[in-house]
């Protein structure tokens, strides 16, 4: 029996977008205050540690999807590297992450919004979830629309917190670490990389895509080298204006800095860009982790499963797995901790990007007489048809992973 097939209706531009938005998220809002307090003022340089584990796996997907344009991403790839029967046992782990973090996020959410208006979290919660949950049933165009437009916004407000930080830079030696030294450069760094696995998202987009195979390994490295420029273009900033101590222990680090400059209507307005920039983040994750189930379900042989596979409405979108991934989102959304699920979610994505990167291997390996049948994108520096980048990624997952487990042992999670 054929699969059934999404639509295809994003161009370049498109993904290029949802690369950018779905990295330049609630991360870089939430999470750069606690990483000064691990990096000090060489936060930039923890913002660049994290960026380059997450690109050298990125030319892993980029491969991947240039191979295999699905929309199952991570899911898909250890299958073919591996087997159906590994890929269905990390998949657990891929939509824990996806779910959990959009759980995580939506706290986040509500933080924010209940400094300008008194409603009740839990309703505020159930609300953004509901929301995003609706965008994405009324299809990826429709989504990408609103995407599109909360990335601008969020841009907007990054660029003003470095604008405002101009006459500052230059008045603090970026080259000083604080007490940890590299030990917290590298705890910073992993802490950090909540703020950049959104093109793991990203290439589930894969099935919907004009000429994936050429679009999506382009959109992957664009989007990271970009999120890689502005995040560092944001921590010289922020450490610029305020003391690293004092931005570790803002609730509200970016508009702390804003209102350090222009006062409280400053902090006003960045608060309600900050809504923009999580609730995408939600979006996001749930049109991921969605597309995710609807992969599962339409190569499983199990009966249950297949409702999930249901493409319906106006979108024709996948709505029996938006539905489902929203409704367990919201059940973590009312108890969950953002602070606590950044780390775990890290742990999570380093075991599947550490898979992901083991499976290129293993296809690599087995395809090792076929070196004149290259994708579209293929990785250079090879030795024997293994390529040395991926070997490195898998290296600095191992490390990363480590100083993940660090911060929680240590209570800085």
């Amino acid at each position: 029996m054929a699969k059934k097939e999404l639509k295809r209706s994003l161009g370049f531009w498109d993904v290029l977008m949802f690369g950018v938005g779905g990295i330049v998220g609630a991360g870089i809002y939430a999470i750069i205050g606690k990483a000064a307090g691990f990096s000090g003022n060489m936060l930039w340089l923890s913002f660049v540690i994290a960026a380059t584990v997450a690109l050298l796996t990125g030319l892993s997907y980029a491969e991947f999807v240039s191979r295999y344009p699905d929309s199952g991403g991570s899911f898909e790839y250890i299958k073919q590297g591996f087997n159906e029967k590994t890929a269905l046992f990390m998949s657990v782990f891929m939509a824990f992450t996806g779910i959990v973090a959009a759980a995580a996020i939506s706290i986040s959410f509500a933080d924010y919004l209940s400094r300008l208006v008194n409603i009740p979290s839990w309703v505020i919660i159930i609300s953004v979830i509901s929301l995003m949950a609706f965008f994405n049933i009324i299809g990826a165009k429709y989504s990408s629309y609103y995407n599109s437009f909360a990335t601008i916004v969020t841009l907007i407000g990054l660029a003003a917190v470095v604008v405002v930080s101009i006459p500052e830079i230059g008045t603090t030696p970026l080259l000083e670490t604080n007490d940890a030294g590299w030990t917290g450069l590298f705890a910073g760094g992993a802490l950090i990389f909540f703020s950049y696995i959104g093109f793991e998202d990203l290439v589930k987009m894969a099935e919907e895509t004009k000429n994936p195979k050429v679009n999506m390994p382009k959109a992957i490295i664009m989007s990271g080298i970009i999120v890689l420029l502005i995040y560092v273009l944001i921590a010289i900033s922020a450490v610029s204006v305020l003391d690293w101590k004092q931005l570790s222990n803002s609730n509200g680090p970016l508009a702390a800095v804003i209102e350090a400059k222009l006062g409280a209507w400053g902090a006003t307005s960045l608060v309600i860009i900050a809504l923009f920039a999580t609730s995408k983040t939600i979006l996001s994750n749930i049109l991921g982790t969605s597309r995710l189930l609807y992969d599962v379900a339409r190569d499983s042989e199990k009966t249950w499963l297949k409702k999930f596979t249901t493409i319906s409405g106006i979108g024709n979108a996948p709505n029996f797995a938006i539905i489902a991934i929203s409704l367990v989102a919201i059940g973590f959304g009312l108890i969950g901790n953002l602070k606590l699920v950044a780390s775990l979610s890290n742990i999570f994505i380093f075991i599947v990007f550490g898979m992901v990167n083991l499976a290129l291997l293993n296809l690599r390996h087995r395809k090792r007489k076929e070196k004149n049948k290259k994708p579209p994108f293929y990785i250079r520096l090879n030795v024997n048809n293994i390529p040395i980048p991926t070997i490195i990624a898998l290296i600095t997952i191992l490390l990363m992973f480590g100083f993940n487990v660090y911060n929680l042992f240590q209570g800085n999670a």
